[in-house]
């Protein structure tokens, strides 16, 4: 970890991919999203004089996505249902191949450089966050309360793109799970690790605990150049995706022994 360094008194909101396809009735829809946005719109409308920064990640993908379905297929050309693992594995063994097959060279490092990073195998996920679509967007409560926060702290709103790159998985809003060599965008992103260590509390929220929530905030951690009690998960504003609450309930647990606060939002400001 960097060597500490002295800070002004700032307090940043992070809000992590809290989009309407992350909510019920969106494509990868989280029961307890909604209820999770209206405790962060709550907060910035009654403590948003005391927040001087807000930043929104936003997942933002192609239809042709590797962790989309369409991209893929078996032997009898059907594509991968939702939520189906590829590991190197399946791909040497022909169970299930790149649709496009000038990817295969591609993907077999692919995937091989994924498991051995150890966090994840390769999860199909439902098509989601597409660019342009309705899925994409903030959900409305919360974007209201944003934008009200503009108007009276007139300051903007700070949003963050991140998944563009179809070649490659990218939870962390910091980093992707295996960076492109030639797409800056995919690699450690010092410009934004700069902007949030210049604040001596970030305030982490939104979608999903056990993925995008789980891994921005542990590279901030590893990125953090203050204590890290300054990093507080504000642990009733987000949820995990089901099937998942065990990947939330560890990574809120390795916060914690690592020293990062975890609070309710109402025990945060």
């Amino acid at each position: 970890m960097a060597a500490m360094v002295e800070k002004q008194g700032k307090t940043i909101l992070l809000i992590i991919d809290p989009q309407n396809d992350f909510h019920p009735g969106g494509s990868l829809g989280i029961e307890g999203a909604n209820e999770d946005s209206v405790r962060i719109a709550e907060l910035i409308r009654t403590k948003g004089d005391l927040i001087d920064d807000i930043y929104v990640t936003l997942d933002s993908h192609h239809r042709l996505h590797l962790a989309h379905g369409v991209c893929w297929k078996n032997a009898a050309g059907e594509s991968p249902q939702p939520f189906t693992l590829i590991k190197n594995e399946d791909i040497q063994a022909g169970t299930w191949v790149p649709r496009d097959e000038s990817l295969m060279e591609y993907v077999l490092y692919y995937t091989q450089a994924l498991e051995k990073k150890g966090r994840f195998v390769m999860c199909i996920w439902p098509e989601h966050c597409l660019i342009g679509t309705p899925g994409h967007a903030v959900v409305p409560v919360l974007n209201e309360a944003l934008q009200e926060w503009v108007s009276k702290k007139m300051r903007t709103v700070n949003y963050v793109m991140k998944g563009t790159n179809c070649m490659t998985e990218m939870y962390s809003a910091l980093c992707a799970e295996v960076p492109i060599p030639d797409d800056p965008s995919t690699k450690v992103d010092p410009l934004l690790i700069d902007k949030l260590n210049e604040a001596t509390r970030v305030l982490i929220c939104g979608e999903a605990k056990s993925h995008c929530v789980n891994y921005t905030m542990r590279d901030l951690a590893d990125n953090w150049k203050g204590e890290l009690n300054a990093l507080v998960l504000l642990d009733d504003c987000c949820t995990a995706v089901p099937g998942f609450e065990a990947d939330g309930e560890k990574f809120v647990a390795d916060m914690k022994d690592k020293g990062c606060t975890i609070c309710p939002v109402a025990e945060a400001m």
